[in-house]
């Protein structure tokens, strides 16, 4: 069992990993519109050829899974923490899937209603990505990196609060943090974003809640990744998904 000094430990660790997050997003927002001065321009220029060079990608997938890996090997956290230890496959299994064709169900009746409603109005732009082909490594990839650093901001709350008040505690966290992020503000008003966020905000609600009962990370990841599969999905079939242009992020 983890000493509390070690629970206040991994605390200050995974705040200043969040706070990391929203200062490293806030100062890309801030640099998105062009200013004076060399130095702005430099980093502006940076920005841009990063952009280019998808190595924005490769930093948020390498900040999303080395963190976790990070706190675990530092002895911060232990594996059971983060749902990788003491797993019982068979009964999380029947509740995933349980918990899943219910999440499925509520998710397409009120996503379909949606389209509904919409008439030739943007989509969310994911919906791009799942109709490349193949489109399900993108979906698998978010499920993954997501719920990493779901797990981690959970992991403090789990060992301070217990179980069942830890996980939704980690949960405002994250929650909390995305909100922080100006360009997640700027996309809550911005059609074919706003319901990216909302189904993302979603997704963790529902993820959060089968992890009460499973402490499984990986059938987290699994349930994310068909949720979020099966949305993305119906929208890109959608009679609008034809119609449907590239929203600007700013």
């Amino acid at each position: 069992m983890i000493v509390p000094a070690y629970s206040q430990q991994l605390l200050v660790a995974v705040l200043g990993l969040v706070g990391l997050q929203v200062l490293a997003n806030t100062v890309d927002w801030v640099l998105r519109a062009p200013r004076p001065g060399r130095l702005v321009q430099l980093a502006e220029f940076s920005r841009s050829w990063l952009a280019r060079l998808w190595l924005g990608d490769v930093v948020r997938v390498l900040f999303y899974l080395l963190s976790p890996y990070c706190v675990l090997t530092r002895g911060l956290a232990s594996p059971l923490d983060f749902g990788l230890a003491d797993l019982e496959w068979v009964s999380g299994l029947g509740l995933t899937l349980a918990i899943g064709a219910v999440s499925i169900v509520l998710l397409v009746a009120v996503w379909s209603q949606y389209v509904r409603r919409i008439g030739g109005l943007a989509v969310p732009w994911q919906t791009h990505r799942v109709a490349q082909r193949p489109g399900w490594p993108f979906a698998l990839r978010e499920a993954l990196l997501l719920e990493s650093w779901w797990a981690l901001c959970r992991s403090p709350m789990l060992q301070l609060a217990g179980p069942y008040h830890g996980v939704y505690l980690g949960l405002v966290l994250a929650l909390s943090a995305g909100l922080l992020n100006p360009r997640t503000r700027h996309q809550l008003r911005t059609p074919g974003f706003q319901e990216e966020v909302v189904l993302t905000a979603s997704l963790a609600i529902l993820t959060a809640t089968l992890y009460v009962f499973v402490h499984n990370l990986w059938l987290c990841i699994a349930l994310h990744f068909a949720l979020r599969l099966t949305v993305l999905a119906l929208l890109r079939h959608s009679p609008t998904s034809g119609h449907v242009s590239a929203p600007s992020p700013a």
